[in-house]
């Protein structure tokens, strides 16, 4: 793999604003006591955490870079794929009216499912739905059902309940890829494909080249569904087709799998791009 420097940025972190356990501030004490310098909180449809982190980081006395970001379900010719965007704070606005409709849409989705389950008597306290602040998604409600059940983990109920051909499973519609993408181009965010383990079938590549042609920037190269080879396979792409080596643990809390804040760090200097390209 080509040296490219330090690798201290963790792009990609959830927090309590979408389905993750910790607080900002929780988020914001773990990374300091790991030594990462560069993060982005990037929760689902939601731009909260990055108006809460923008007020927190001024009171740290540790040099901490902060870089606003959210991310966002996608529909690519019936693929679904998630894409970061990051943004200065000063279009925070913009981002937010881009990205409330599906939070809602995820939202009525949950409401859905919450009456499916209880169709089977199976009871889901309403109070998980309604911090309108928050995004509520399957995982939340999966992370319900598991503090309410005798199940080993929260990604266990999820496959059980919500994953391929599950009962509770619903279908969703999310808007489309290219679509959203110029959308987030035009009010002047930087954004990335995460997590594109869906590249194992190398085949698809084309999707990426075909949205690098519509403003993409980066890629995930890190992060905890990429195995090394993958990671090798990617970031030679992303050099060879000037796209941005992004990564972060999609840190989700410490009773999930996706719980390393900090050991899929992206580099310094992809951090340092997005900040460029962003003017923060």
């Amino acid at each position: 793999m080509v040296e490219l420097g330090n690798r201290n940025a963790d792009l990609h972190i959830h927090s309590v604003y979408s389905d993750g356990d910790l607080s900002v501030g929780l988020v914001l004490k773990e990374v300091v006591s790991r030594g990462i310098k560069f993060i982005s909180i990037t929760d689902h449809e939601n731009t909260n955490q990055s108006r809460e982190l923008a007020e927190l980081v001024k009171n740290y006395k540790e040099n901490i870079a902060f870089i606003p970001g959210v991310e966002i379900s996608t529909a690519y010719d019936g693929l679904e794929i998630h894409l970061l965007a990051y943004y200065n704070q000063n279009i925070i606005d913009k981002v937010d009216k881009l990205v409330s409709p599906i939070r809602e849409y995820k939202k009525s989705r949950v409401i859905e499912t919450i009456q499916m389950l209880h169709d089977d008597n199976i009871y889901v306290d309403q109070s998980i739905i309604r911090n309108g602040r928050r995004t509520i998604n399957k995982m939340i409600l999966a992370r319900y059902l598991y503090h309410n059940s005798d199940f080993p983990s929260v990604e266990k109920v999820y496959k059980s309940f919500f994953g391929k051909g599950a009962k509770y499973k619903l279908e969703n519609t999310y808007p489309d890829t290219r679509e959203i993408l110029t959308d987030l181009k035009s009010v002047g965010c930087v954004v990335g494909v995460a997590h594109p383990d869906f590249l194992k079938d190398w085949s698809k590549i084309g999707y990426i080249l075909a949205l690098k042609k519509i403003g993409l920037d980066g890629i995930e190269v890190f992060h905890p569904l990429l195995d090394e080879s993958m990671t090798k396979s990617l970031l030679k792409f992303c050099q060879e087709n000037d796209l941005i080596p992004l990564g972060g643990s999609d840190f989700h809390g410490y009773e999930t799998k996706r719980n390393q804040l900090g050991q899929f760090n992206t580099f310094e200097l992809s951090a340092r791009r997005v900040m460029e390209l962003l003017g923060i």
